[in-house]
């Protein structure tokens, strides 16, 4: 008789435990809520061998979907991907859900989405404020004020701003919005997510999608802990300082470098993910290796774990400066996916012992040859090499985001 395993899962909105226990034939799964009896379902199997092998196989599906067995070492996963084609269903693991105070509840949408017009169901719900092309643009501010105003209010932990237009987003339309949230910010004293531009390609192009200077928005946000924005041209970040922010994503077909000077001068303690997308030159990405060279000196954000530098047209560049940083070596993860590696960067970093050390390396999109591909595959199941690309020559080569 072997003693049970015990698992969970405290994140977002789930406080779950799950359990296994093998007996002889049979084992015994119990699930349920922290804090209650659970669940409990027994299974028999032809033997004790197989018995065993059922109950490792549900052991691997959870610790894949994140729980962490109890007594073991916490298990380092890299940042959750927030899609950019579609919207998300779901936002530091709340579903999200759509705000409207003139929304009907029982009304579904045809992919199964609903709109709420209050807060509620805030232990396991995030919630959408945006419009559509149906809309008007004033029904922005009247929404946001609406859940500004609703009573729970103090008690919901993930918001998502959607489109502030209903046909184009023009340069300076973020700017009156950003001051509405920014005034309506003490409100929202227990927000841990807050995500600035759920916008996809059917509503605007990433790079057409101006936003403002959301920096002294997140100052006014002390619980804030994770922060996704999408946009270009017209975006700052100027005076961020944030004694609680543990994660920073800045989706962009195009980023500035005065943006990368304001995320570098930041105050940020306790920041452990750092994604940036950096973009075309075409559409304001302006960067190169050298507006990093602070970064990847190791002597920012101390307890940085994951560093993402994506959709680079430098990409090559990029890996070789990566390579013989200093940070390479504290980190757990690093992401150079979505640009226009080859093999330049992808020998620099196979020759840093310090890639080895990583628990994750995504490298997806890449111009690599498929022999020095597969020779990344040798350091692990944890190193993402897929979607090839093929060129001709360098000037080739395209990111996989711009427009």
């Amino acid at each position: 008789m072997s003693s049970p395993r015990r698992f969970e899962m405290v994140e977002g909105a789930s406080s779950k435990f799950w359990e296994v226990k093998v007996e002889g034939s049979t084992f015994t799964v119990t699930y349920g809520r922290i804090g209650t009896a659970g669940t409990a379902k027994a299974t028999s199997c032809a033997s004790p061998e197989a018995a065993q092998s059922e109950a490792d196989k549900l052991v691997r599906e959870k610790t894949k979907k994140g729980y962490q067995e109890v007594g073991a070492a916490p298990t380092w996963r890299p940042p959750t991907v927030i899609p950019h084609l579609s919207h998300p269903d779901r936002f530091l693991n709340y579903r999200v859900t759509q705000f409207d105070p003139e929304g009907d509840p029982e009304e579904e949408g045809d992919d199964g989405s609903r709109t709420f017009p209050a807060l509620r169901e805030l232990e396991r719900r995030a919630f959408r404020v945006g419009l559509t092309y149906d809309d008007d643009d004033d029904d922005f501010a009247t929404r946001l004020q609406a859940l500004a105003a609703d009573p729970r209010v103090g008690e919901l932990r993930a918001l998502v701003i959607g489109g502030w237009f209903t046909e184009y987003c023009e340069e300076g339309s973020c700017d009156e919005p950003t001051a509405l949230l920014e005034r309506l910010a003490p409100k929202f004293t227990a927000l841990e997510g807050l995500f600035l531009g759920d916008i996809v390609q059917e509503e605007a192009e990433i790079s057409w999608i101006y936003p403002s200077d959301f920096g002294p928005l997140v100052n006014a946000l002390p619980s804030l802990r994770t922060l996704v924005v999408r946009g270009g041209a017209g975006l700052r970040l100027q005076g961020l300082k944030h004694a609680n922010l543990r994660s920073l994503t800045i989706q962009s077909g195009g980023l500035a470098r005065e943006v990368v000077a304001d995320v570098l001068a930041a105050e940020l303690p306790e920041l452990r993910e750092l994604t940036l997308w950096l973009g075309a030159d075409d559409y304001g990405g302006d960067t190169t290796p050298a507006d990093f060279e602070a970064l990847l000196a190791g002597g920012l954000f101390p307890k940085l774990e994951h560093l993402g530098l994506q959709d680079s047209p430098n990409a090559d560049a990029l890996a070789v400066a990566v390579a013989k940083s200093p940070l390479l070596g504290r980190l757990k993860g690093l992401d150079l996916s979505m640009g226009t590696l080859g093999d330049e960067g992808g020998e620099a970093l196979l020759a840093s012992p310090a890639v080895r050390g990583l628990l994750h390396l995504n490298l997806r999109y890449h111009y690599m040859c498929l022999p020095l591909a597969r020779e990344f595959k040798h350091l692990g199941p944890h190193v993402d090499v897929s979607d090839r690309q093929e060129a001709d020559d360098e000037d080739d080569r395209y990111i996989e985001v711009s427009e």
